[in-house]
């Protein structure tokens, strides 16, 4: 108990990043299965089009 408590704001921040990762990969996995473009400029303009979809 005494360890949490000594490395709690470490382990707050640890949860937020976490979090915040797990949102921009659930994101990007749903823009993916909806057709959409992961990244926000579109593909029009993209180098790599033709090769992802």
């Amino acid at each position: 108990m005494d360890w949490l408590l000594a490395n709690i704001g470490t382990i707050a921040v640890a949860v937020l990043v976490a979090a915040m990762v797990g949102a921009v990969i659930f994101n990007g996995v749903r823009k993916k299965k909806q057709g959409k473009s992961t990244c926000s400029c579109g593909c029009a303009d993209c180098p790599m089009k033709n090769k992802c979809h």
